[in-house]
């Protein structure tokens, strides 16, 4: 209830920003009422509330997890081949994405890689949502063919080589790492072992996800030349010369219809630019032999998960795993859909979409502008997927501004941040 009254509410200031917007331009570009200043603030980074609260991960906030995550995060050992590592593909120089289409590691992925940044205040990771938390989400390229090709046992393995120690003292690990030692250096798979082989070895298997996670949490983005706009309205909304040097008149278009008429921000909300939802956006199908069903998929991987917040390995009680409580399960809404990406530094995170099918913004601003509706196939979708947009319908020069816009979410790169590299 009180996510809809959110969203409600949102709308609403959106729907007061659009009609102000005539008469506010009539004043002259950078004339903003009090309404719009109060609506804007709720995008500022500013206004990014605290992290959620991890309750299905104790060391989600211990610096000692963060350090330990970091090194796994760049340690390439943990792949098949010792040349994959969480950055390969998430990169720090190009704000922990890889710039490609699909990725590319032991093999070629069937989805862009997402951005981390930001991605602790999602209740739901990977395109399609089919995980429920960090430390869930890191442990499925490790086991991916196509990523680091791993089996939880190599992983085991490779653990009590290089980070037994570590993983003893952080999580107060009462392992019998003899005993362990006998069934992780035995050239069988996982899927063989006992149910209480198993159960040792998913411990320290998660403990990985969940130091990374530790790591991830750390990350965050500094203020955009937006953040910095809305900070000089709310001190002073009358200095139109502070205002343009920070966003020209194009950029401050583009952020109107972005605001009102183009109706962005019905999804691409708050300071992070995402409600996190499922959207069917009607992009093109990247491979029509094998339609990709999005959430709808998504929702059945999570519930045959083993690491949800649900689950043995979890640290939450039952009672805190509300999304996964009450996960909805099925509905034509959910057949194509994907979630909302953020849009902090989108002008450097191309290609776009789950597939990476649009190489740059305009051409994904010409797809809202025109969109043509979802791939439907009978023999392969259970149902004919719910179309989420209608047409823009804007012209070149508001195109052009809504790009201009876009370009104002850029942060500054943080290289010199210790975090945006691997560890000495």
């Amino acid at each position: 209830m009180k996510k809809k009254f959110l969203i409600c509410f949102q709308l609403l200031l959106a729907l007061l920003f659009d009609t102000t917007q005539n008469f506010a331009l009539a004043k002259g570009s950078y004339h903003f009422t009090d309404t719009d200043v109060a609506f804007l603030k709720q995008f500022s980074l500013a206004s990014l509330p605290s992290m959620p609260i991890a309750s299905d991960n104790l060391v989600a906030d211990d610096p000692r997890a963060a350090a330990l995550g970091q090194r796994l995060f760049f340690d390439k050992r943990l792949s098949v081949n010792g040349k994959v590592s969480c950055a390969s593909c998430h990169q720090p120089h190009k704000y922990f994405t890889d710039g490609i289409a699909r990725s590319k590691a032991l093999g070629i992925t069937r989805r862009n890689a997402p951005t981390i940044l930001g991605a602790p205040y999602s209740p739901w990771f990977f395109w399609d949502g089919r995980k429920d938390s960090l430390w869930s989400q890191a442990l499925g390229p490790l086991q991916d063919a196509n990523e680091h090709g791993l089996d939880p046992i190599e992983i085991v393995r490779i653990i009590r080589k290089h980070y037994k120690k570590d993983f003893d003292i952080l999580f107060s690990n009462k392992v019998n790492w003899v005993r362990l030692k006998k069934v992780i250096d035995r050239p069988r798979r996982f899927g063989r072992l006992t149910s209480r082989q198993k159960t040792s070895v998913n411990q320290i298997f998660s403990q990985v996800g969940k130091a990374i996670m530790a790591y991830e949490r750390k990350l965050n983005f500094k203020p955009a030349r937006f953040d910095r706009f809305v900070e000089q309205l709310q001190r002073d909304k009358t200095n139109d010369r502070l205002l343009a040097d920070l966003m020209n008149e194009d950029e401050v278009a583009g952020m109107r219809l972005f605001m009102g008429r183009a109706n962005c921000a019905s999804c691409h909300n708050g300071p992070l630019f995402t409600n996190y939802e499922f959207h069917n956006i009607g992009a093109p199908e990247a491979d029509l032999e094998n339609v990709d069903l999005g959430r709808y998929a998504g929702v059945m991987l999570l519930q045959q998960d083993a690491f949800t917040c649900l689950s043995e390995q979890s640290d939450a009680d039952p009672d805190d795993c509300q999304e996964m409580r009450f996960l909805k399960k099925q509905g034509r809404e959910l057949v194509g859909a994907f979630k909302t990406p953020t849009l902090r530094n989108v002008a450097h995170t191309a290609p776009y979409m789950h597939a990476g099918q649009f190489a740059t913004l305009e051409a994904v601003l010409a797809h809202y502008n025109s969109p043509t509706p979802p791939y439907y196939d009978r023999e392969q979708h259970p149902s004919r997927p719910h179309f989420d947009i209608f047409p823009l319908k804007l012209d070149e020069m508001q195109i052009k501004q809504l790009s201009a816009f876009l370009h104002t979410l850029s942060s500054p790169i943080s290289l010199d941040d210790p975090l945006w590299k691997a560890p000495d």
